[in-house]
Order: C-alpha cells, then sequence, then structure tokens
C-alpha cells in the first residue's frame, strides 16, 4: 500500500484558494515534517515546473507542442559512467538541468525540431529563497551547450503556501533551433537508431563541421562572454555537427518514457541503450517495479480505446482505488512498429478529442499532448489485483 500511496500522496495537500487559485491545504503548509516538505516540494515543483515551462513555450511558439525529457538518461546516450558525478562549470555548479523540451508542430506534419533545457525549483519558504532557487538553475541550465551555443533555457521556480502556489520564470536568451530539413530526411533521421558515444564531460569528439584533427578526447574550447572575459566550457558540448544525433536521441527517450509511462517496458527498452536502461529509474517519480508489458486495456466512455496498466488501492468500506495509466491504442502500435515518425504525427490525436469532449465527460481524467493518458476512479467494491476491472459504477469526489 505505501507504494501506491507514492502516486496519490500529494491529491490531498492542494485544494482551490482564493479566486480558484491553486493553493496547498492549511494542513499541508502547517503540519507536514521537514523532510517530508522536501519531497513535496521537489514533487510538486517538478510537475508545476512542467506546466508551466510548457505554457510559455507554446505562447513562444504557437501551434508547437513540447514533450519533457529527463535530462540524465538523455545525456547517458553520448556521456559514459562518470554522468552522475558532480560538475562545476562555476563554483557552486554540481549538477545538470532536470529536463530537455524537445519541441514539434502540433499538427505533426512540419519537420523542425526545436530543443530548451529546464531546471525545476519548489520551496514552502519566501521570496529570498526563491531568489537563491533561480540563482543556483541559471548555473544549472547552461552546463549543456551545442558547440559554442548556449541552449535556450527556462528556469522555473515555485514557492507553495496555503494562500497560493506561484511560480516564477526566468528565460535567458539561447538557441532554441535544433534540427530542421526536407520532410523525407526528417522521416529517415527520426527512424534511425543514433550512434552511442564515449563522451566524458568536459570533453567532446571533434567537430566534424570544422574539419578538425583533433583525437576525440581533446578539451572544446571555451566559449567567450560577451564582455570579453573567458569562462569555463560548458561540462556538456554536443557537437554541432551532432544536432542531428541530439534530435535522435531526445525523441526516442521521449517515446521510452511514454511506454514507461504504460507500462511497456518490453517495448521501451527498444529506444534505450545499456547505460540508459541502467538510469532507468530517473525518468519517472515512481517506487516500484513496472510491469513489463501492457497489461490492461479502456475504452474512454465514447471516445478512443487506451493500452496501459492499472494499480489498485483498498479503501475503506470495501471500495478500492484505481488509477490507470495508459496511452491511446494506435498511437501505442506506432511505438511497437518502431514508427517515431508516425508516433510523433498521431501524438496529439488523443489530447485534440478531449479538448473537445471534455465538458461531456465526468471521468476524473488527465490527458497529456503525447497520447497518454491518467484516469483515477473510486469502485464501490474490492478489486482484485490479478483482474483489475475499470468498467463499474464508481463514485467520484
Amino acid at each position: 500500500m505505501s507504494q501506491h500511496w507514492a502516486h496519490v500522496r500529494y491529491c490531498a495537500t492542494l485544494r482551490a484558494g482564493r479566486g480558484r487559485l491553486l493553493a496547498l491545504t492549511p494542513a499541508a503548509a502547517r503540519d507536514v515534517v521537514h523532510h517530508h516538505k522536501v519531497a513535496q516540494s521537489e514533487q510538486l515543483g517538478i510537475g508545476l515546473a512542467l506546466i508551466v515551462a510548457q505554457a510559455a513555450l507554446q505562447r513562444r511558439h504557437p501551434g508547437w507542442v513540447f514533450r519533457a525529457v529527463d535530462a540524465d538518461v538523455a545525456l547517458r546516450h553520448g556521456y559514459i559512467d562518470d554522468v552522475p558525478g558532480k560538475v562545476r562549470n562555476e563554483p557552486g555548479t554540481k549538477k545538470r538541468p532536470d529536463y530537455f523540451l524537445v519541441g514539434h508542430r502540433s499538427d505533426g506534419n512540419q519537420t523542425d525540431v526545436r530543443i530548451a533545457v529546464l531546471e525545476c525549483k519548489g520551496t514552502h519558504e519566501g521570496m529570498p529563497q526563491i531568489y537563491k532557487q533561480l540563482a543556483d538553475a541559471c548555473l544549472q541550465i547552461r552546463t549543456v551547450t551545442i558547440g559554442k551555443h548556449p541552449l535556450y533555457g527556462l528556469m522555473v521556480a515555485s514557492r507553495l503556501s496555503h494562500t497560493g502556489v506561484h511560480s516564477y520564470i526566468l528565460d535567458p536568451p539561447g538557441d532554441d533551433e535544433l534540427w530542421s530539413g526536407p520532410s523525407q530526411e526528417f522521416d529517415e533521421l527520426i527512424n534511425e537508431t543514433p550512434d552511442e558515444f564515449n563522451w566524458r564531460i568536459g570533453q567532446q569528439e571533434p567537430d566534424a563541421s570544422q574539419g578538425t584533427t583533433a583525437p576525440a578526447t581533446s578539451m572544446s574550447p571555451p566559449p567567450a562572454a560577451p564582455t570579453g572575459a573567458t569562462e569555463p566550457a560548458a561540462p556538456y558540448v554536443i557537437p554541432e555537427g551532432r544536432r542531428s544525433w541530439l534530435a535522435q536521441v531526445l525523441n526516442r527517450t521521449a517515446a521510452a518514457s511514454v511506454l514507461l509511462f504504460a507500462g511497456d517496458s518490453s517495448t521501451a527498452a527498444h529506444y534505450t541503450t545499456t547505460r540508459q536502461r541502467g538510469h532507468i529509474a530517473g525518468m519517472l517519480p515512481i517506487e516500484e517495479s513496472w510491469p513489463d508489458s501492457i497489461s490492461a486495456q479502456l475504452r474512454i466512455p465514447y471516445g478512443p480505446v487506451l493500452n496501459g496498466t492499472s494499480f489498485l488501492m483498498p479503501l475503506s468500506g470495501g471500495r478500492t482505488l484505481v488509477m490507470f495509466r495508459g496511452i491511446e491504442r494506435r498511437v501505442h502500435q506506432d511505438l511497437q512498429e518502431g514508427n517515431l515518425r508516425r508516433y510523433i504525427r498521431d501524438a496529439g490525436r488523443l489530447h485534440r478529442w478531449w479538448q473537445a469532449h471534455r465538458q461531456r465527460s465526468r471521468e476524473l481524467l488527465s490527458v497529456g499532448t503525447d497520447g497518454t493518458a491518467l484516469l483515477v476512479r473510486v469502485v464501490n467494491e474490492r478489486v482484485r489485483p490479478t483482474a483489475p476491472s475499470l468498467n463499474r459504477t464508481t463514485n467520484r469526489r
């Protein structure tokens, strides 16, 4: 039961405050012990930052959708064992950014790929702590560059209190265009398995676009600061000629995350390397092992069919809490067939359907732009874990 509680433990900490704005419940703000507040700030801070960052990017680029990719997992495709170690490019910088946000046009028909780096923060304390967190985040998002070009970055720090939840965002300038090209070239690129490199932190392979013959472990030249002063090179320097490689890695890692969310770790393994699979626990904030394959199917009332997996938790009065995590059936088929290009085109279909029909639904349902959905129900009977049934009468609160 403690493992299942990890999925729902924060539901009771949030309420609609003044003006229907999100706020902590008084108990969550007052009675939670310190180490639980740290976990709460981290988990809620990540969730809030992802929502805020995606909204900001969609405002910056209308008609685009951006999907989150765990930065550590993605970087492991190119960097070897010492990724989890301390990283410094300025005093106090020991971490990488939390996420890459990879963007495509929402209609799925264009071939451009955009990128942003995201650092997520959260606190129960006052504005001085917010300022400190954003200052730390400024250093963290600068640890990854493409050649000498810093990536476009977003830093989101959320302050959690019983009077309201506020998120503060900074977006320093940087390069957000990762790749562009003809449609046919993109189709070939996105369905091709990227090379796995053995780069080390602070070192990179020679940039083929520069025609250099330097050894693969040569230090990349430090970028010049706008003031003319020299600052240390970023620890993670993706060669300029490897933009297409990074686009491949980010899209494959995003596909693996979607499959893991739905419980299909067998198919997810085809989109990750051995090094990445060794760090797979960082891709989702969960505490129990996941099934190897899809174990349940659910049809949204009057809507699409989802493939996924369900988690059950007994409640008082003979009832059962059912949480279903799934992926739209046709999108799941795209990923099973290894057709990433078709997945990118089809991924937003479920979300578009939900936007058009959500007012008619009484389901407690959350739908993503990546083809995933989360449904929560309370079933008026005990449901056996070996035979989950989701199409039953429910009490919704």
